[in-house]
């Protein structure tokens, strides 16, 4: 799709009209990924005119979207990126309406789809914007078969985890061992071998990871710990 203010264009006028083919692009298509209504710009604000804008970064580091075909270098792809010197002026005179403060807003606007694509790229200027901190603990993690299951503190659980307290455990000793306790009672040891003292692969795998907070001067109990 494009924009147009030509009556033949016009089947049936079924939104508010815009004061400029820009405006429109940026409300109607701005999740199109062939830039064909945004390329479409006329005249002097076609991308594929533009000089190359010198000078680098801006101070403020603004984030703009870029669109495949478009630009100076002309874009490969649909990302988010803070070169000022490859934008086409259309833009760079929309700076304040179309630009983010940081690469994780003008990702989430324009191309949400994307995900960590856009949002984890690194940027021309600058780094990467740290990632927020995540809710840390033990969870289960099944491997090829319940005999190898482990419990994990990697920050790396499903988020719907945390909605769960028989699925993410505290992030300490007692948390490892009431996930392994719950999910792997046994695990990885023979009949003869349980009530032995013998610790589960569960328990064993926590132990080699960190000795020192899973000292385990007992032998574990199969309950769960609390």
């Amino acid at each position: 799709g494009y924009c147009s203010n030509l009556k033949e264009h016009v089947y049936k006028a079924y939104t508010e009209s815009f004061d400029s083919q820009f405006e429109c692009c940026v409300q109607w298509f701005s999740m199109q990924t062939s830039g064909t209504c945004i390329a479409g710009l006329p005249g002097d604000l076609q991308p594929s005119s533009q000089p190359t804008i010198t000078g680098g970064g801006f101070a403020d580091a603004k984030f703009f979207p870029r669109f495949p075909g478009v630009g100076n270098p002309p874009a490969t792809e649909r990302y988010c990126d803070n070169d000022h010197k490859s934008l086409p002026s259309w833009q760079l005179d929309n700076y304040d309406t179309m630009g983010f403060d940081t690469q994780t807003d003008c990702c989430k606007a324009w191309f949400p789809e994307l995900g960590t694509a856009c949002t984890q790229r690194a940027p021309t200027y600058g780094s990467l914007a740290p990632t927020e901190a995540s809710i840390c603990g033990f969870y289960p993690v099944y491997s090829s078969s319940w005999e190898t299951g482990t419990c994990v503190n990697d920050c790396n659980h499903p988020n719907e985890y945390e909605d769960s307290s028989s699925l993410l455990f505290s992030n300490d000793k007692a948390g490892g061992l009431e996930c392994c306790n719950l999910w792997f009672p046994g695990n990885g040891l023979t009949a003869e071998q349980m009530g032995s003292g013998r610790h589960s692969y569960c328990i064993q795998q926590l132990i080699a990871a960190d000795s020192t907070t899973f000292d385990m001067t007992e032998p574990p109990t199969s309950a769960p710990v609390s």
